[in-house]
């Protein structure tokens, strides 16, 4: 080999390197709730607080997920098992049988993302461990983070991440109170001192939402381990329609349509209304002094007329933040997105999936389905079979 070709042939190597190290391995992936509601009585965990792990593998048939398109899982771990773990009994069973779990989904050629999640034990919310930079609960949560970092690094496995707190605050910038973004910017070097070459979520405030990332600059993005996680729910009255844990109104929306145009206003009223009226007595005075209210959000949701438009305005708005920051395409994933099953309103979700899937593929940003089975975001039915025009908006394959 000459001398030009032994140039050519390095110039080449080190752009591919640079290329590598600057594209996340999360292309197309799922979310799996296997350690995500650990298993307790009263305030108290179970000793065995994930116990249905065992039949996770085949529940979920992580064995096709690959021959479906999926190239990842995200694997959302509740802490509070872990932090509430002195002599470290639970810890050293979670360890053994959470890389077995992350070994079967390796060999089956799917990266994880492993995502922290806060205690849901008594309802806490993340905040809860933000309690200061010098605070005991978040030095705790530190701690864990950096030593489950430093777990994940010894087992080689390039596609594997770590995003050290879902949703980590309520509001896109915390007032009177430490911001999030000064938690992470403690956090990441810490884990990153633990786990030299393993990937890492950056994400900001606002539940992690586009608009949260306007204060995460510089700094942490030059770290090119890093990838920016987002979660996206817009909007919010369609996707998470009729929930019972959002917004207060939220129980008497329903059929609301999407985009808005494919439905009827008058439909969606009556439709709060009937909600209302059924509601049993004990909650039935709350439900129609709310109802005003709903109404309302369901008039402007047809006024706004949400649509593929609504969607590319929201992705415009990210995409001008990675320009700015100087932030690659392939570093950018949505680690939650998803809308709700709802009577009769399939076809509008398979249009939302349609869409956001298809607005994320083509601005070259990674995604993960919120979620593939289970509860309300699944997409599967009452009998676990999963719905092909479902699979199919998201670019997935019939298993």
């Amino acid at each position: 080999m000459n001398g030009a070709v032994r140039t050519v042939v390095a110039v080449v190597l080190l752009l591919a390197s640079l290329g590598a190290a600057d594209a996340a391995p999360f292309r197309k992936g799922v979310s799996l709730q296997v350690f995500t509601f650990p298993a307790a009585s009263g305030q108290r965990y179970a000793d065995d607080p994930f116990p249905n792990r065992a039949g996770a593998a085949a529940y979920f048939d992580v064995a096709r997920l690959h021959a479906m398109g999926f190239d990842h899982v995200r694997l959302p771990v509740d802490v509070g098992p872990l932090l509430d773990d002195p002599e470290r009994k639970t810890w050293t069973r979670f360890r053994g049988y959470f890389r077995d779990f992350v070994a079967e989904l390796h060999r089956n050629r799917l990266g994880v993302i492993v995502t922290l999640v806060a205690p849901a034990i008594s309802g806490q919310i993340p905040e809860k461990q933000l309690d200061g930079l010098a605070g005991e609960r978040f030095r705790r949560y530190a701690e864990l983070a950096e030593r489950l970092a430093a777990e994940l690094s010894g087992w080689n496995i390039d596609a594997l991440a770590l995003e050290p707190m879902n949703e980590p605050q309520q509001a896109c910038v915390r007032s009177g109170a430490t911001d999030w973004i000064d938690y992470q910017a403690v956090l990441i070097p810490r884990l990153r001192a633990a786990a030299p070459r393993l990937w890492l979520g950056l994400t900001g405030g606002c539940w992690s939402k586009i608009e949260g990332l306007e204060h995460l600059r510089g700094g942490l993005l030059t770290d090119k381990r890093t990838f920016v996680s987002v979660h996206f729910y817009d909007p919010f009255l369609f996707t998470h329609q009729g929930s019972g844990w959002t917004l207060d109104i939220m129980p008497l929306i329903a059929e609301l349509p999407y985009p808005a145009r494919e439905g009827s206003l008058d439909t969606a009223l009556a439709a709060a209304q009937q909600r209302a009226a059924s509601l049993p007595a004990s909650r039935k005075e709350a439900g129609v002094s709310l109802l005003p209210r709903a109404e309302d959000a369901i008039r402007q949701y047809f006024r706004e007329d949400p649509g593929p438009a609504t969607i590319a305005r929201r992705f415009e708005a990210l995409q001008a933040w990675t320009e700015r920051n100087n932030v690659p395409p392939a570093r950018v994933v949505f680690t939650e997105y998803g809308a709700m099953k709802t009577s009769g309103g399939e076809a509008s979700r398979a249009r939302w999936l349609r869409d956001v899937s298809a607005a994320i593929a083509a601005r070259g940003w990674g995604a993960t389905l919120w979620v593939l089975r289970q509860g309300p975001f699944g997409l599967d039915d009452g009998d676990g079979r999963l719905d092909p025009a479902l699979l199919a908006a998201i670019g997935a394959k019939q298993p």
